[in-house]
Formats: structure tokens, sequence, C-alpha cells
């Protein structure tokens, strides 16, 4: 029954997904600019499912039987028919697109909120019949089309509660994207991992705040204080990498018996095209060079069976606003946090300065520097 639609769609071109278009949704926000926003956010959904079930498909058959695996692979074929079984019923007025957007949406991203887990175990088990590259490969295509599906739906989940509400015509910040204040997103997201390690280690980590990082790629200083404080973005984007890099510093600050505070420094450009730059330093005592080269590396163990180390944050990762209740985990920390900051970077300019980045630079016996840096725009 669902074999020809999954052929039908899993053929189709994936939609473009850019900052610029997310704006241009909110810009155009109407009662019925949100009933056609749902037409596409479905076909897209749809488009996006069908071809990760066809990437499914794709791996060797004793993979896929894997009990954790098909777990994964199940949820797709679960989510793929309630989209179709949606489709037969798309919302024709603003009180039927909220019914559809607060049901059918949030239960397509719920049904595949806890599918990492499941499938991190599952290649745990099956390392002996994939290379690591071919799990890698799996695995990058397959978080960065989760991520974008789920802004998807996000962003049309959002639309909708503007048009429902005071809504501003022509504004930028109707749908995900919101002019956020950074410091409070980086102190919510410290005191959510320090909530983790008083559980774990009964001790905190304090965190100091700065705005003057200079010229690391920004090229010009910012404007004024303002500008540094208040930069537009996805706010759980931002969660969930600063969940992972203040997991792994943290961590190290304690273990390492460090007191003296993590310095997060926020820079924003003044040049066009306009970004955010973030470095996050700890005094850890650095990442040794050999683990240096994998920290980006999925890892398939786990901080319990004594073989995760201090820099890998292997975590179950947050589904909205959230945090694992752990400091270690199921090894995407990183890896994730990667893809998230680079989710639109296909989209831009090919020029290096215009992409969303996440890199590192340690030094042996002392710390190490985390570089965020959001595509431009």
């Amino acid at each position: 029954m669902l074999e020809q639609p999954i052929f039908h769609y899993s053929r189709k071109p994936l939609p473009q997904l850019s900052l610029s278009q997310l704006y241009k949704q909110s810009e155009k926000l109407s009662p019925n600019f949100i009933l056609q926003n749902a037409r596409e956010t479905l076909e897209n959904l749809l488009i996006y499912n069908a071809k990760r079930l066809r990437e499914f498909r794709s791996l060797p058959y004793l993979v896929v039987l894997n009990p954790s695996i098909s777990e994964s692979y199940d949820s797709y074929l679960q989510s793929m028919s309630a989209l179709l079984k949606a489709s037969l019923y798309m919302p024709h007025t603003p009180e039927e697109n909220a019914e559809f957007a607060e049901t059918v949406l949030t239960e397509f991203i719920d049904m595949h909120a806890d599918t990492l887990p499941s499938l991190s175990k599952g290649f745990g088990e099956v390392s002996n019949l994939l290379s690591m590259k071919q799990i890698t490969q799996f695995m990058d295509l397959h978080l960065k089309e989760r991520i974008r599906m789920r802004l998807i739906a996000h962003q049309h989940i959002e639309l909708s509660r503007s048009v429902a509400s005071d809504y501003v015509v022509g504004g930028k910040y109707n749908g995900v994207v919101k002019l956020l204040h950074i410091p409070n997103v980086i102190k919510k997201n410290a005191e959510l991992v320090n909530d983790i390690t008083m559980m774990k280690y009964d001790q905190s980590v304090p965190v100091k705040i700065e705005t003057n990082l200079g010229n690391y790629t920004s090229q010009t200083d910012p404007i004024s204080p303002n500008d540094v404080l208040n930069f537009p973005y996805i706010e759980y984007h931002l969660d969930y990498i600063f969940m992972e890099v203040f997991k792994n510093s943290f961590r190290a600050h304690i273990e390492n018996k460090v007191t003296d505070p993590i310095t997060v420094t926020i820079s924003v450009s003044s040049n066009t095209p306009k970004f955010m730059e973030i470095r996050i330093r700890d005094r850890g005592k650095g990442i040794p060079k050999k683990a240096l080269e994998h920290v980006f590396d999925y890892s398939f163990t786990t901080y319990e069976s004594n073989e995760g180390e201090s820099f890998k944050t292997l975590n179950v990762p947050p589904e909205d606003l959230g945090g694992g209740h752990s400091v270690a985990g199921m090894g995407f920390g990183l890896p994730m946090a990667k893809q998230y900051i680079e989710v639109f970077n296909d989209t831009v300019d090919e020029k290096e300065s215009s992409k969303g980045s996440l890199t590192i630079q340690t030094y042996p016996l002392w710390g190490t520097d985390v570089y965020v840096k959001t595509v431009g725009q």
C-alpha cells in the first residue's frame, strides 16, 4: 500500500531550506498564506520521509533486520502512513490549519523524538557488517535530513500559532527564527548543564560571558553593544549546540579539578553577510592529539562502559529545548551539533566566511576553545 507513494515521493527533488526562506515565509504570513504553506509543508515532509525510507532500504538486509534499526525504520513507515492520511484532509480554514499543526505535525515530531538512541544501539550491534565509512555516510545524511524535517514542521507550527494571535504583518520573526538575547540563551543552557553536573558530580561550573572577541573571523568590530547581545536565530538549534559544548567543557573542568570559569565570548559581524560567532573557552587541560582527530566521529560506546572520552559528549539529544539527563550517553553529541550549525551551508555562497561552522582549537595541558559561527544572513 505504501510502496507506490514511497517510490513517487523519493524520486522528487529535495526542497531547498535556507534562513532567507524562513524569513520570507514569516513576512508573507496571512490567513491565506498559512493554508498554502500547510500544503507545501506536508509535501516536503513526504519527500524527506520517503527519501529516509529509501536510504534505510539501501543498507544491507541483515543490518535492517537488527531490531533497533528496524524500530527506527518502522517509525518512518508509520509517519509516512500518517502524512499520507493527512494529505487527504488538508486544512481549508485557519481553524482546520491550527488543528493540523497541533496534531499532525506535533505527532510527526513526537513520533521521531526517540529514534536516535535505538539507531545508535543498532549500529553498535551491526558494526561488523558495515565499515565506519558506510555508517558515517548514512548517519551524516540521516541527521541532516532529520534536522531539516523537524525544522520544516516546527516552522509551520510557529507560523500557525502566530497567525492565530497578534502576529506582525510583514514581520521577520513570526516563524521559528526569533530575535534572541544571546546572553540569556547561554545562561539558560549553562544552568541546565549545571543541573546535570550537580546530580552526577555534586559540583557546578561558573560561566563568564564577554563581548569582545575581536577579529577571529568577524573582520570588523560590532556596531554597538546591543548588536552583540541580540541576534536572530533558531533558539532550539543553539540550545543543542551550547548544551553539547558545555557538557564537554564542564565535565573537563570538574574531572581536572579546575575552579576557573568557562569563558563565553560573543561577537557579531557588522559586515555583510552578518553572522554571529561565539567562542567557548575552557581550562580543562586540552584534548590529546590522538583524540582530537576523532572528535567529530560517531561513537557507539557509552560513558558508563568506560570507553567514552572526556572530550566527547555522548548524550541523548534534546528534541526541542532540552538536553539529555546525563553528561554522557549515546555517541552523536558533537557530530550532531556540527550538523545543526551547518544545516544551511548548502544554501549559501561558497565563500567560507558565509558558512556556519563549529571548530575546535586545543592547547595541550591548558584548555580548549570551541568556535561556533552561524551561517551568514
